[in-house]
């Protein structure tokens, strides 16, 4: 069986029997894998903590194209963004970025600018909390995915929507004038505010949204529209989303 290398990002694990544990990866190489570390959770263990979510590694494995579950026979810490770990604030934004990447990759879909994009992401998120992490990886992710919602013109007409008031249709994937709502089912009215801002997370580059101000009922109205946009494209709930809002 080949070994192959690659520079991976641990997303999860799951313990697998009294010693083994299954981890998934999102790796430069090869996308999204998951592989079995065996004898993990021993004291003598070579794994150390780079099994651990939210890790920057490089990791050797056995397996091929047939064998869905790799065999991880070594790993090294390259980045270990312990300080995501050390804060509870943070895991549950760093379990929000993970859940996204879970359930929005599907299969492999190898992409070196996600893998660089996630760790950009967990770089900011190792030094400071603020909900504009969540939204901006959302929507940049998507569109990296090829989601990308159309946010200046009508999705039907194609007409330019500029209201104070305006309509957006996840069918659709994209905002609807006035003319072209009707009495279309499944829309949300949203504040021009919030669209602006949308186009901003999309376009902007991270270091300029890291001092980009947003008021708090900004940022309580974007959480409702990225929360319906997404549940369009997720078949599960974000479990980390209920946590997050219970602390704030």
């Amino acid at each position: 069986m080949p070994l192959y290398k690659a520079n991976a990002i641990v997303l999860r694990n799951w313990d697998l029997g009294e010693s083994d544990r299954i981890i998934s990866l999102y790796t430069m190489e090869f996308g999204k894998i998951r592989g079995v570390a065996h004898g993990v959770r021993r004291l003598t263990t070579k794994f150390g903590s780079s099994t651990l979510p939210f890790t920057c590694i490089k990791v050797s494995f056995y397996g091929n194209d047939s064998h869905e579950l790799k065999t991880i026979s070594q790993t090294e810490i390259v980045k270990s963004c312990q300080g995501i770990r050390e804060n509870l604030e943070k895991i549950l934004y760093g379990s929000f970025l993970i859940e996204l990447i879970e359930h929005l990759i599907i299969g492999t879909h190898r992409d070196e600018r996600i893998f660089r994009f996630i760790l950009k992401y967990l770089t900011w998120l190792e030094h400071e909390t603020t909900e504009i992490i969540l939204y901006s990886f959302c929507f940049k992710l998507l569109c990296m995915l090829g989601f990308r919602p159309m946010l200046s013109n009508c999705a039907i007409c194609h007409q330019v929507v500029d209201n104070y008031k305006i309509w957006f249709s996840w069918d659709e994937g994209g905002i609807i004038c006035p003319v072209c709502l009707k009495e279309r089912q499944g829309v949300m009215s949203v504040p021009k505010e919030v669209i602006e801002l949308t186009k901003r997370l999309i376009s902007e580059r991270v270091e300029t949204l890291r001092t980009y101000p947003v008021s708090a009922q900004l940022m309580d109205e974007m959480k409702g529209f990225t929360l319906y946009f997404l549940k369009y494209y997720l078949t599960f709930p974000i479990k980390s989303m209920g946590f997050i809002e219970e602390m704030m």
